[in-house]
């Protein structure tokens, strides 16, 4: 398993592929890497939110 700092790296990977939105229409393969991108956040954010409830 990744960890959230982990994720939230391959985050920032996977956005940064994402030429801005002044430059056009999304590809189908930068729609893909931000769906991905959300996801992965989200599955960080709940590994935060498990942790700190685990530590009280």
């Amino acid at each position: 398993m990744q960890t959230p700092t982990e994720l939230r790296a391959r985050v920032y990977e996977l956005e940064s592929r994402v030429s801005p939105v002044t430059s056009g229409p999304r590809t189908d393969d930068e729609r893909m890497w931000l769906e991905k991108a959300t996801a992965l956040r989200a599955e960080a954010d709940r590994l935060d939110a498990a942790d700190r409830v685990a530590e009280k």
